[in-house]
């Protein structure tokens, strides 16, 4: 038996589903008991010509073959509706987990391996607990209920079957090391080449103009080798497994049922016993042979559950394995982890204003909280294993009203203090508010330089920070970002049909349809990374323009690189050696000397200057 106490931790969170799933499925093998005896008596009435036995034995065993038919149906329908809810909490926890600050900068995680994690994991889980763990049950349950009632009939007869019942049980055991060690090697490969395809297909036109297709199809045909080799060996396993209880069962029966034949022939007994004893004897190893067909159902479910585990799905409640702990010492996890997870925000690749509160994400802002500036307070930062903080004790505020550019070489941490403000990271040290409260899901909107779009329509992309948005709201959205004339144009307009990622449009549109998301979703902090990164000179302008229209009512902050991504902005802050500071002829600069910063800030919270006089 194959049995994993994470994997038991899962069903007994579904304590009811679980019980009734148990319980209906060894209600219904159990049905096979009185069968035997039905079937017994009917033979012999058979042999004796005792037509009204016989015809009584027949109705019992067609109502008892009703009974299991309807118990079987209940527990098909048991058993689908706990597996739904095991998917749902598994895979919910699992992607919790995968979105903790650690594992989004882990540069070991592979997404085709938390694919297959999240797929086929769970989907392996699943068959485990609706099938694996009944038949465990039933092993458990039947067995010794079956072997004492043989006992009842013929004693020998039950000891026989019990002791190879028993073999054919915990004789597998024996090189359960072997079978866990061989699982663990098969799941690691499996997921392997599904991280290999995976991108290989994301990079076949890169691969292909640097003529190294031949080199990706060499790695991938090795990795399915490995895979191959791998599975057979699980195969030689399992096959053993199958020939020991194969043997044990065929052993058992073969001398239950030759201890009653000769007992029945000596004593001169009816056939009736040596009938039941047979009919029975079969009935101890029906579970055994439940088991080892459901084997492959519970194998892939404990191959998947270190890899679950390791994403925090379905361990008991605690601190994440792949998390860490707030304090001095900087950390991609912090001890504001809790407050500033979930905030609705899509990766630092993505677009932010793609997740959050469903309907119309405005209703969550009123009164102070609305008009609240976005506040960097002590901020230190660094990712594990770096060595040096990447942030080091910043302080910035963001009034409302202002479009404040962030510049600095690359790698200086404009990405990481994006992702500290969307929620993607918590910062070892300090903490990032609006208000006094932590940045929450309605709050912030992001135009990433490389945003995502989903498989769907324009509109269903435009529209998913708030669905409730009209058809001249999202038009005026469009309009301001610049994109307004290419989507009319396109033969379906907001409702032509966009490819996963957004394969189907241009970088450059990708970019304004981002930024028209954003708009639309009205969110009081737009943080723009790099937004005319692919737009050409014209387009540009245009984005520049409707960033600095943005900025009269809201927290604008943009990343940049290029010269005309300054255009507009109320002050340039320069993040440099961990320290986040006024850059030299900034527009705000001439005021942050007149206004110095409090004791303990640093001059990048001083006030900038009036958007409206860069109208």
């Amino acid at each position: 038996m194959m049995i994993s106490p994470l994997l038991l931790r899962v069903a007994a969170r579904e304590r009811n589903a679980s019980a009734l799933t148990v319980g209906l499925q060894v209600a219904a093998t159990a049905t096979f008991l009185p069968q035997a005896w039905f079937l017994a008596a009917g033979l012999t009435a058979m042999v004796s010509g005792d037509t009204a036995t016989l015809l009584r034995s027949a109705g019992a065993i067609l109502g008892l073959v009703l009974v299991r038919g309807l118990l079987t149906w209940s527990q098909a329908r048991a058993a689908a509706r706990l597996g739904s809810a095991v998917r749902v909490r598994l895979r919910d926890e699992a992607l919790t987990g995968a979105l903790v600050p650690s594992a989004l900068h882990d540069a070991r995680r592979r997404d085709g391996a938390l694919r297959a994690t999240l797929v086929d994991g769970v989907d392996g889980v699943d068959t485990y607990v609706t099938r694996y763990l009944p038949a465990v049950a039933q092993v458990l349950i039947l067995i010794p209920l079956v072997v004492a009632l043989l006992f009842a009939v013929h004693p020998v007869a039950a000891a026989a079957a019990g002791l190879a019942a028993v073999v054919a049980v915990l004789a597998p055991l024996l090189w359960r090391k072997v079978l866990v060690r061989r699982s663990s090697t098969h799941w690691d490969t499996y997921e392997g080449l599904g991280s290999d395809l995976l991108e290989s297909l994301r990079g076949m036109t890169t691969l292909r103009v640097l003529g190294e297709t031949g080199v990706a199809r060499a790695r991938i045909t090795e990795r399915s080798d490995a895979l191959h080799r791998a599975t057979v060996r699980v195969m030689r396993t399992s096959l053993f497994d199958t020939a020991i209880i194969d043997l044990a069962v065929q052993g058992g029966t073969l001398a239950a049922v030759v201890l009653a034949t000769t007992d029945a022939l000596a004593s001169g007994d009816r056939p009736a016993t040596a009938y039941l004893v047979l009919l029975l004897s079969g009935e101890v190893f029906r579970p055994v042979r439940d088991l080892a067909r459901a084997w492959h159902a519970g194998y892939l479910g404990t191959s998947a559950a270190p890899a679950l585990a390791a994403l925090g799905a379905g361990v008991p409640p605690g601190p994440h394995p792949g998390g860490g702990s707030g304090g001095g010492e900087p950390s991609a996890a912090g001890a504001g982890s809790a407050a500033r997870t979930g905030t609705g925000s899509a990766s630092a690749a993505g677009d932010a204003s793609s997740a959050g509160a469903s309907g119309d994400s405005r209703g969550g802002r009123t009164g102070s909280r609305a008009t609240a500036d976005l506040v960097i307070e002590g901020v230190t930062f660094g990712y594990p294993g770096a060595g040096r903080a990447v942030l080091r004790d910043v302080h910035a505020t963001f009034p409302v009203g202002t479009v404040t550019a962030v510049v600095g070489p690359s790698g200086a941490g404009k990405s990481t203090l994006l992702d500290l403000v969307l929620g993607h990271l918590a910062p070892g040290t300090g903490r990032v508010h609006r208000g006094g409260l932590p940045v929450g899901a309605d709050d912030v909107a992001l135009v990433a330089q490389r945003p995502v779009l989903f498989e769907g329509s324009l509109r269903e992309n435009l529209t998913v920070g708030r669905p409730a948005a009209t058809d001249a709201e999202i038009r005026d959205a469009c309009a301001a970002a610049g994109v307004l004339d290419e989507v009319l144009a396109l033969p379906d307009g907001l409702d032509t049909r966009v490819a996963t990622a957004g394969s189907t449009l241009s970088g450059g549109q990708r970019q304004r349809i981002a930024l028209a998301r954003a708009i639309l979703s009205e969110r009081p902090v737009l943080l723009a990374d790099e937004p005319t990164s692919a737009l050409d000179p014209a387009a540009a302008r245009t984005v520049t323009r409707t960033l600095a229209r943005l900025g009269a009512d809201r927290v604008v902050v943009v990343v940049a690189h290029r010269p005309e991504s300054l255009d507009g902005v109320s002050r340039v802050l320069e993040l440099h050696d961990g320290a986040l500071r006024p850059a030299p002829d900034s527009p705000g600069t001439d005021v942050a000397r007149r206004n110095p910063a409090p004791v303990g800030e640093t001059a990048a919270t001083a006030a900038p200057l009036s958007p409206g006089s860069h109208a």
